[in-house]
């Protein structure tokens, strides 16, 4: 029987052209046009590079599946009056049969071509159709892209059917006897076997027909960073010194970005700098509001997906976050807000340039002047008015969740200080023997770690000898947004320091679709699901109801996952 090539699959989605992707507009267009059987398909390494495109437009499709499993069974978001019984069900962690955002099956249908698209490229590089950079390159991209997905579903389903090879149908899961569900742990593994197995970690080379600008765009912000989702399995799994080392490979990819190493965007590109405009909120918030491309984002973000208005699939986010439609569905929960409100900047005043949503020019959050409260991170450039001008883009990853991410490790294998630092004002100030000394002194023996990899920071800043060393612009998370530091007894309180590096993602990465995975995170290392339990009946709480609260809890320390069932 010859197999479908995605079922919907469609020839349209993208036309290679010699050495580049003609636009990645067209590219992310899916609409069906045609079936084609795979013998047709997988022809050359445009073929190959449209199977590609394809799979990334279908995961375009899932995103606010994504967002809503991670963010609203958590702690940060709520749901709206206009909320449908889906989302309700969703927040009240009671889901029923036919829950469209708790249903598995879209993770799995995307899994499925991910299995389909590697099989037909080891046939094409059997038959010479791949020389073996492309094969290597495609392979492994896809391949990562597969390991994030099951690591998506082993964190909200917990024991889940791990199938590597194309069926015919998603419904042939529901077969235990063949697919039977292997406990998250053991998941764990698998992923780690497969994923350190791939011959291709870095990004596509600027000479792949994958790589390099296309209308501006810098196309290797499009596909997974498979070293971030190594870094993410070996975090989960226990595996810090391993993580470590991943994040600590993408915190220093400028070197390859930037060979010279001349540029200021070599020393802020995934280091966390300072933010020198005098309105800090407004830099903070353009890593959201600037176009897909424009300088300062790309210095943050590692992974996004762009939505165009002219294009298929559509940006979700508008339906779920923009306050006056009667689509509007979710909204910062009253705890997210209390976060930052609690939060005091280093000129003593209160509140936190990521947030300051009573000032109206919160980046994270706004108060609408018909009082609604609305997750501004996905609606900044969207104006009611214009209601069909949607494009936007979604974050995957960027530097901030990697820091956090990176100190997390680093913390847990013995490098508590480390992770103190980065978390408040970094490198330079927290490793510094005298911090207030200045630059016009000799600062060769201090502002750096004197550790052994990944864990060696050098942030010198000196004058006498000059030094401007790789991380003498990291700035820390807080100290980036001026916020006061952490208490300094954290940097020997390693459960302490975990709690903070927690509650500074609340702040920092609130609604980008993280909170859930952190959470259960930390409750499995502790083996106390009670951490992940008290978080979210505080969300309860604190919108004045606690019977619904304390029943949410219940049913978390019950049960944390999602039922496996459609």
């Amino acid at each position: 029987m010859k197999r479908k090539y995605f079922n919907k699959f469609t020839i349209a989605l993208i036309t290679m052209l010699s050495f580049s992707i003609t636009s990645c507009k067209n590219a992310f267009d899916v609409e069906p046009e045609h079936v084609l059987d795979s013998e047709q398909m997988y022809q050359n390494v445009y073929d190959a590079d449209a199977a590609i495109i394809g799979i990334y437009s279908k995961l375009m499709g899932v995103t606010d599946r994504i967002l809503v499993l991670n963010e609203l069974r958590a702690d940060l978001m709520n749901v709206t009056i206009n909320a449908n019984n889906h989302l309700r069900e969703i927040n009240n962690h009671q889901v029923s049969l036919g829950n469209p955002y708790a249903d598995p099956r879209p993770f799995y249908d995307l899994i499925n071509n991910c299995n389909d698209v590697l099989a037909n490229f080891k046939k094409m590089r059997a038959e010479n159709k791949l020389d073996d950079n492309q094969f290597v390159q495609r392979y492994s991209d896809v391949g990562a892209l597969r390991s994030w997905l099951y690591l998506q579903l082993g964190i909200h389903y917990g024991n889940i059917p791990y199938v590597t090879v194309p069926v015919e149908s998603i419904d042939d899961l529901k077969d235990q006897s063949q697919y039977g569900p292997i406990p998250f742990d053991q998941l764990l593994d698998s992923l780690v076997q497969f994923t350190e197995a791939l011959p291709w970690k870095d990004p596509y080379p600027t000479t792949a027909t994958l790589g390099g600008f296309v209308d501006g765009y810098n196309t290797a912000k499009l596909f997974v960073n498979k070293k971030c989702v190594l870094g993410d399995i070996h975090l989960w799994k226990g595996n810090y010194l391993q993580a470590a080392k991943y994040y600590k490979d993408v915190m220093t990819y400028a070197d390859v970005l930037y060979p010279t190493k001349d540029s200021e965007q070599w020393y802020e590109t995934y280091r966390i700098g300072s933010l020198t405009n005098q309105l800090r909120n407004e830099r903070w918030g353009r890593i959201f509001s600037e176009p897909y491309g424009e300088r300062d984002q790309n210095l943050e973000n590692i992974w996004m997906l762009p939505y165009d208005k002219n294009f298929s699939p559509r940006n979700p986010f508008i339906n779920l976050f923009a306050s006056g439609l009667t689509t509007y569905l979710l909204k910062p929960s009253t705890l997210a807000i209390s976060n930052w409100n609690n939060q005091v900047r280093a000129d003593n005043t209160p509140g936190d340039w990521r947030a300051v949503g009573s000032e109206g020019r919160g980046a994270s959050y706004r108060v609408n002047p018909n009082g609604d409260t609305v997750v501004y991170k996905f609606v900044s450039n969207y104006n009611s008015s214009l209601p069909f001008e949607t494009t936007g883009k979604f974050i995957m990853y960027r530097a901030s969740k990697l820091h956090l991410r990176f100190s997390e490790a680093a913390n847990r294998n013995g490098r508590t200080k480390l992770a103190h630092a980065l978390v408040n004002s970094g490198i330079n100030y927290h490793f510094d023997d005298n911090p207030s000394g200045g630059n016009n002194r000799n600062v060769s023996n201090t502002q750096q770690t004197f550790d052994v990899p990944p864990y060696d920071f050098d942030a010198r800043n000196g004058n006498f000898p000059v030094f401007r060393n790789t991380w003498y612009r990291n700035t820390g998370i807080r100290g980036r947004v001026n916020l006061t530091r952490r208490d300094a007894a954290l940097e020997t309180n390693m459960l302490g320091m975990e709690d903070a590096i927690i509650d500074e993602a609340a702040l920092e990465l609130a609604f980008e679709g993280n909170r859930w995975d952190d959470l259960l995170r930390i409750s499995l290392r502790r083996g106390d699901m009670s951490f992940l339990a008290n978080k979210v009946q505080e969300k309860f709480i604190k919108a004045g109801r606690v019977s619904e609260g304390a029943a949410v809890r219940a049913r978390i320390l019950a049960n944390p996952y999602l039922p496996f069932k459609w």
